[in-house]
Order: C-alpha cells, then structure tokens, then sequence
C-alpha cells in the first residue's frame, strides 16, 4: 500500500512540476510580475482606480486589474515614476515593466519626480493639500521628518516595503488560482484521472514498482538541488530571479527554455507508461480508458488538479518522507 501511495505522490509530483512550467510560460509572456507590481506601486499612489456597480462588465474589469490590465488609466503619477531614468533602465528587454524595484530605487526616484531640485522646501509645497490621496499618504511623512529629506526618504521606503509585502500576498493567491485552471485543464485535456490511476496501479504490481525506483531517483536529485540553490530573497516582492541577482536574459531566451523543459516533463509522462491519456481506438465507442468511471472521472481531474496547485517540492518532501517511513532512509548527503 505504501508503495502505491509513494507511486502516486510521483505522478502529482510531475504533474504539479508540468503545471508549474506552464505558468511560467504565462508570466513571462504576460510579464505579470511587472504587472502586479505596477498595480501594488498605482495602489500605493493613490491611482488604482475603483470599481463601483455590479454585473458581468464589472466583474470582467475587477478581474482584469487583478491580471494587471487596465490599472494606468488614471496612473499618472505612477507613469512618471516608470519613466525615470532610475526605473526605466531596469525595465528587461522587451518594452515590459521591471518585475523587481528596490526600495531605495523608488524613494529617490519618487521625490525627484515630485520635484524640479529636490530639495525638502519644494517637496513641502507639492504636498501642501492633505486632501489628495497623495497628500494623505505622504504628508504626515514629511511632517515626522522635520525637515530632513533623508528621513522622509526612509518612511517611505519602509511604507514601500510594506506594501510589497501585501503585494507579494496578491501574486501569490492569484498564482494559486490560475495554476488550479491550469492543472484542471491540463488534467481533462490528458485525462489524468487520480481515482482511475489508482484502480490501475492497484492491479499492476510491477508498474508500481518501476515508479517508486523513478520516485526515489528523482527525490534524491531534488533534494540535491535543494541544498545546492543559492536563496535569493528579494525584499519588495515576488521575484527571486535574473532581475534580483542584476542578470538580464532575453524574453526570448527564457520562453524557449521554458518551452524545452515542458516537453521535457511532458516526455516523462510518456516514458512512465503512466495510466492516463484518451481510448483513441476506433473499435471503442467511448474516449474514456478501459475500466474508467464514467461517473466520477471528473472528480478523478479535480484531484489532479488540486495536486498540481500544491507544487512539485511538495509531493517531493512527501516522497521523501514517506522513504523515510518505508525504510531506505535519505541517501547521506
């Protein structure tokens, strides 16, 4: 039993590994992390525009601006900001917004569009009326720094570090959301079926035991990985990648490996003989796989589809654990 149960955190591993690439893909040809951080600095700014009513074209705008579109309507002040010389040359190739802003980057580059000299005097008059959003924000700022612009600079930066944070909240929920589509389509469009591959698995012994030797493989090449990743943190939101460490790549380049270790993954699928896929048989008078519930497929996608949320380090650390319980231990690092 243990065993099967190791085979099929194997399976939503390399499922939850192929939905996660698929994602991937999304986001750099959406630029979303840009995205959302555009919104969180509009939000930030006082310019993230309201949305008011009911109905379907209400809904269809409010998940628009959680996607990122259509939040620089009324982002003036924010449209500046980008156009800095400190921001724009950030900016990866391409023409998308940085994914990454430091908040040092933002402060300084904040009062300077605020100002023609920079000085403390004349940011005081920019933000004379406490009425605007962007008074009410920064006026109080000012006033506890007294004067000096190196202060006024740090409050905002720990504001601008705060708001990340909730923004980085944002990314996150909204990435589970869409990686659950993804999976549930992934899993209808493969037909991978948790309950089916279960019964199948149940009655082949050998198929069982040819997966849990790929799992222990695969979990000692992850735990390898683990412990060799060098931990990029960024302090202001969702992206640990190039844009954090100052590497640039191609948009291109990065889509084309994305590309690559798709297939990659998908080729796995293939290579395990894993239970899953369509009858295409023209004896068979239905799609579905010899034995399949026509009842509860759909539940079977469903909890595929959960698994695939859940990421491939997470069925990985189950696999290992279970290893653990079953016996063989962790290969000595």
């Amino acid at each position: 039993m243990l065993e099967i149960i190791i085979a099929i955190l194997l399976i939503y591993a390399l499922f939850a590994s192929l939905v996660s690439g698929i994602n991937e893909m999304i986001v750099q040809i959406f630029a979303m992390r840009g995205r959302i951080l555009f919104e969180g600095i509009v939000m930030m700014l006082g310019e993230l525009p309201k949305e008011t009513g009911a109905g379907i074209k209400s809904w269809f705008r409010k998940a628009r601006h959680k996607l990122g579109f259509g939040v620089d309507q009324n982002a003036h002040l924010t449209k500046s900001l980008y156009e800095h010389p400190l921001i724009d040359t950030l900016s990866p190739p391409g023409g998308s917004r940085p994914s990454y802003i430091s908040a040092s980057t933002f402060s300084t580059a904040l009062v300077q569009v605020l100002t023609s000299d920079g000085s403390f005097m004349t940011l005081s008059q920019k933000l004379d009326n406490r009425t605007t959003s962007l008074g009410k924000l920064l006026g109080p700022m000012l006033d506890e720094a007294n004067g000096d612009l190196e202060k006024f600079k740090a409050k905002v930066e720990s504001h601008f570090n705060a708001v990340m944070d909730r923004v980085g909240g944002w990314y996150k929920r909204r990435a589970q959301v869409v990686i659950f589509l993804i999976g549930l389509v992934l899993a209808s469009v493969l037909n991978v079926d948790s309950i089916y591959i279960a019964q199948q698995l149940q009655r082949n012994p050998a198929q069982v035991e040819t997966l849990v030797q790929a799992a222990e493989r695969l979990s000692l090449k992850a735990d390898e990985v683990e412990r060799n990743l060098p931990s990029f943190r960024s302090n202001n939101l969702i992206d640990e990648d190039s844009d954090a460490t100052g590497q640039r790549k191609s948009i291109d380049d990065d889509f084309l490996k994305e590309v690559q270790k798709i297939n990659h993954k998908i080729d796995e699928f293939k290579h395990l003989g894993l239970p899953i896929g369509w009858n295409l048989s023209e004896k068979s008078d239905s799609l579905l796989l010899p034995h399949q519930d026509v009842r509860f497929f759909w539940l079977g996608w469903l909890l595929t589809a959960l698994a695939g949320a859940l990421g491939a380090p997470f069925w990985f650390d189950a696999i290992s654990k279970l290893f653990a319980v079953r016996g063989t231990g962790k290969k000595p690092e």
